[in-house]
């Protein structure tokens, strides 16, 4: 417990983030003399970090259930192809196109689908946001008894220590504004589907590369 502490330290304190704006907002709402478009504006104030703060704790909750290895529930076929097209339909404007090689669209893996859904988004949204002018690269290619699924992007390189913490320790700076857990919750989603995920960097030493592979079947 003791090696989590400097982590929960972070989440307490990333967690009381939303809570000034609201009670700022519930406070001035309480005023008689408040202006009709003040008004609208704190609701859409308490609308929005209420949103962010279920996020924060929703992720914080994954990241529990991480730990107590309890994040993978139930188990069915999923087809790799549909999978992907899915993680992608469902990341607003996302234009990416994901190269999957004819003969392994109808490959299946046995997981949880929300949970495989979560980790792919996660992989892409965090590409899209190292290099926000680019569409992220999504390549698929099989290896033994499985498949690899490689998510690039071309944003700044990282150092060897940076390289190292991009799966081991929270985001610096979350760009969905969250806990800057999803990796960590990414990695843990891939080992309890009996397989891997791990960063290393682009092509030519450009960008960085987060390479998850699974079994099929």
């Amino acid at each position: 417990m003791s090696d989590d502490v400097p982590l929960l330290d972070r989440l307490v304190h990333d967690l009381k983030g939303p809570l000034a704006p609201l009670q700022t907002a519930v406070y001035l709402l309480g005023r008689d003399d408040l202006p009709p478009e003040r008004r609208r504006e704190l609701l859409d104030t308490l609308e929005r970090q209420s949103r962010r703060l279920g996020h924060m704790i929703e992720e914080a909750g994954d990241w529990v259930r991480a730990s107590q290895q309890r994040l993978v529930s139930r188990r069915a076929p999923c087809e790799l192809g549909l999978l992907l097209d899915t993680a992608v339909g469902g990341i607003a404007g996302c234009t990416v196109e994901p190269l999957v090689p004819v003969e392994l669209v109808e490959q299946v893996i046995t997981g949880d689908e929300t949970r495989l859904l979560q980790m792919v988004a996660a992989l892409i949204r965090n590409a899209g946001a190292r290099d926000p002018g680019h569409a992220p690269t999504v390549v698929v290619t099989a290896v033994p008894a499985g498949v690899r699924i490689t998510v690039s992007d071309r944003g700044p390189a990282l150092d060897e220590d940076a390289l190292a913490a991009v799966l081991d320790q929270p985001h610096p700076a979350p760009p969905d504004a969250g806990l800057g857990l999803r990796l960590l919750i990414a990695s843990a989603i891939a080992r309890a589907h009996g397989g891997t995920l791990v960063a290393v960097p682009g092509d030519a030493g450009v960008g960085l590369a987060l390479v998850c592979e699974l079994p099929l079947g």
